[in-house]
């Protein structure tokens, strides 16, 4: 497969990792260029690309793994250029505005969008009960440093909706968006965040009712070399980019 990382940080490096034997050529634009020389001197069929060259580019997907403000400021471009795109920072489109003029231009374009489920799991269960869901619980426990926080005891740092908690926290609250996301309803996600120094693992309870039943995951995830992004974030790209060449698919 053809790829261009939009971000050249350790989530890229990962996907890289995962699907090295499957990438034929992948592409990084990414303002910092010292990450991408460095992946180069790991990986092989690497080149820079400016998010300019991507027009001109025969790519499968463009992965997203950046940020919520390089989502912001190159996503609609991407779609104006009939690009897949797979999103991990899901965060941008807690900003209304952003999401209406997204996916206003995604249904006049040719592109496919694809949410990486990231840090959590039970997607694919929002995903078939969406219209019958009473409410959503999450409940995220990090260790301090995840918040740049020099904490000995825990402290709740937010409660409240999923677009708040987003604009509080950008870079730790990706999963309360994707939630709201699957639920199609950023309303019916409550989102509880909490500063642990007991905790070395990023933590998340995903709580949900609903009128087909109640439901609760727990998933403790270790962070990746970034302690703002755990693990299984880049992990759900790659699992995400092989169901969709498979010819055996399992769940929804």
């Amino acid at each position: 497969m053809k790829l261009f990382f939009l971000g050249a940080g350790n989530s890229a490096k990962i996907i890289l990792e995962e699907l090295e034997n499957s990438i034929e050529k992948a592409y990084f634009f990414d303002k910092d260029k010292e990450k991408i020389e460095i992946l180069k001197k790991r990986f092989e069929n690497i080149d820079y690309a400016d998010i300019e060259d991507l027009n001109n580019l025969n790519v499968d997907f463009v992965i997203e793994v950046a940020s919520v403000e390089a989502l912001e400021e190159y996503g609609i471009k991407i779609l104006e250029m009939n690009k897949n795109l797979v999103i991990l920072s899901t965060g941008a489109f807690a900003d209304k505005i952003f999401r209406y003029k997204f996916v206003k231009k995604l249904n006049n374009s040719n592109s496919k969008v694809y949410i990486a489920s990231g840090a959590v799991g039970g997607i694919d269960l929002i995903n078939a009960v969406h219209n019958k869901l009473n409410k959503i619980t999450l409940t995220t426990r990090k260790p301090p440093k995840s918040f740049g926080l020099d904490i000995d005891k825990e402290k709740i740092i937010f409660e409240g909706n999923s677009i708040e908690a987003i604009k509080q926290f950008p870079k730790n609250v990706n999963v309360a968006v994707t939630l709201s996301l699957a639920a199609r309803d950023f309303e019916k996600v409550n989102v509880r965040i909490i500063a642990d120094p007991n905790v070395e693992r990023n933590i998340h309870i995903v709580e949900i009712n609903s009128k087909v039943g109640n439901y609760k995951f727990k998933f403790e995830n270790f962070p990746s070399k970034n302690p703002k992004t755990s693990y299984l974030a880049p992990l759900s790209i790659v699992s995400l980019l092989k169901n969709t060449y498979s010819n055996f698919k399992i769940g929804g």
